[in-house]
């Protein structure tokens, strides 16, 4: 089997390099090979002029540094044989992690932390990824417990761009004993106070078992199907039920159809990442398939 490169960002903080540890815990089930990734930014004085050059005798040392500290923060979760050399460069983050992880079969980073000279919050940077990038994003925050990917939690609002994450999802049980919750979540938000609620969920219970069994047949037995009716938004009741269960992961498409109107998803994938207890697992329906 071909190694996955797996794209790790990081802004060297504690908690960004905290996703060395998820990393590690995904690349063993891939036999990964682990790609430290850090953007330098570049301070701009007041007249605009852009310093320092990457050719600058302190920059390539400041370089050598990052690479240094990604190197270290990577082998402590990782053998260094599965750990490529860092990339880092100047530049804003978003941006490099979007080209360089157009090589990669995943990307998987943190939410919080700071970069370069300034302080900020690596969430905002994280849900950019997560909505530009066609390769998979897996994030973490200092909310979520990191502990393996037994049991995952997989949402969908019925669209074809939600289905896309099935196949992520198919990774895990192909490669593990996990077992599957396909969850759909009907927002009262859209259908209307005045719906029925046992005539939505009766509905919806009969439509998702149709798609398990049509997408997972081969896992029979490690895939249920869980409906919840809610006057809460999709996102608050997707984190209301994360924390009234045992799951490890969350597997969820960045966009598509919630409830009974059109509505993105993506705001809702942007807001659960922040929000989730467990580690989170993005994919855009345009994502090309990698297993």
């Amino acid at each position: 089997m071909k190694s996955q490169l797996i794209l790790v960002p990081t802004d060297l903080s504690r908690l960004g390099n905290r996703a060395f540890g998820l990393a590690e815990q995904y690349r063993r089930l891939y036999n990964g090979v682990i790609l430290p990734v850090h953007a330098i930014h570049q301070p701009v004085w007041p007249e605009g002029i852009r310093l320092p050059s990457i050719d600058d005798k302190n920059s390539r040392e400041l370089i050598r540094m990052a690479s240094r500290r990604c190197t270290e923060e990577a082998e402590k979760w990782t053998p260094p044989e599965f750990i490529d050399e860092p990339f880092i460069t100047y530049g804003d983050p978003v941006q490099v992690i979007r080209e360089k992880a157009a090589e990669a079969g995943m990307v998987i980073m943190s939410t919080h932390g700071r970069t370069g000279f300034s302080k900020f919050m690596l969430g905002s940077v994280a849900g950019k990824v997560c909505r530009i990038s066609k390769t998979p994003v897996m994030v973490t925050n200092p909310k979520d417990e990191i502990s393996g990917f037994d049991k995952i939690l997989l949402t969908t609002d019925f669209s074809e761009a939600s289905f896309r994450a099935f196949s992520e999802a198919e990774f895990f049980l192909s490669h593990s004993d996990a077992g599957v919750v396909l969850l759909h979540v009907v927002s009262l938000e859209y259908a209307g106070s005045g719906a029925d609620r046992e005539l939505l969920k009766r509905e919806a219970e009969e439509r998702l078992t149709k798609i398990a069994e049509t997408h997972f047949s081969a896992y029979n037995g490690r895939i249920t199907t869980k409906v919840i009716v809610s006057e809460e938004t999709v996102h608050r009741a997707i984190i209301l039920h994360l924390d009234d269960s045992d799951y490890n992961l969350l597997i969820m498409s960045t966009t598509g159809r919630t409830g009974l109107n059109y509505a993105l998803m993506g705001s809702t994938a942007s807001q659960v990442i922040q929000l989730a207890r467990v580690p989170v697992l993005t994919v855009r329906p345009d994502a090309p398939l990698n297993h």
